[in-house]
């Protein structure tokens, strides 16, 4: 079993739809096969320092700001990690990337695939495959409560994620893979993305 090599993936989803565990899930499965990488964003740079208290609302920010800082984050990720990696010839897995920045920015007049575009002209790298792992806002909202009980992001709230979610939906291309994983358990899901996996980028 062989893995195309470099290869760039990228894990997307409202929050609580299980989108990490995947990714991790992924990582292992790619690093015993080859050099993989797992990377987040935001990132631990000074800008994603802060726009990790603008989430959590521990300081104010505005649409605006947000997004100019999720730009300067990845200004920083590319650089310093996803362009070094790939061209080492590493499997880079991000869990979340303009995507994100994408379905959860727009609004006040800014639609997703304008800040899809924005970035792509930023000449950030496009993955070759997205993974989105697509559940009932309802549902990922209840998973979010159990988890972090009154410490949710600002996001965190049934109506923003169902906005969020159609964001997503709005702009899922060809490289997208629709995962529905309402109802699925963490390994069905798995299933699911290890089988597209191999089919679009294992041989042998």
């Amino acid at each position: 079993m062989k893995i195309k090599t470099p290869l760039f993936i990228v894990f997307e989803g409202i929050d609580g739809a299980g989108k990490s565990t995947q990714a991790g899930l992924l990582y292992a499965f790619c690093k015993d096969k080859t050099h993989a990488a797992l990377l987040q964003e935001p990132t631990d740079s000074q800008y994603g320092k802060t726009l990790r208290k603008m989430l959590k609302g521990e300081i104010p920010g505005t649409r605006e700001q947000l997004l100019e800082l999720f730009i300067q984050d990845r200004v920083y990720d590319v650089e310093h990690n996803i362009v070094p990696l790939l061209h080492k010839g590493y499997v880079v897995i991000v869990d979340r990337y303009f995507y994100s920045t994408a379905a959860y920015q727009a609004g006040d007049g800014i639609k997703p695939s304008d800040i899809v575009k924005m970035n792509i002209e930023r000449g950030f790298p496009v993955p070759e495959r997205v993974y989105f792992i697509d559940i009932e806002p309802a549902i990922a909202l209840q998973r979010i409560q159990m988890r972090s009980g009154d410490n949710k992001d600002i996001f965190e709230t049934l109506h923003t994620l169902e906005l969020i979610r159609k964001n997503y939906l709005s702009i899922a291309d060809d490289r997208f893979a629709v995962i529905h994983g309402t109802g699925l358990s963490v390994k069905d899901v798995w299933n699911e993305v290890v089988k597209d996996f191999e089919k679009h980028f294992v041989t042998g």
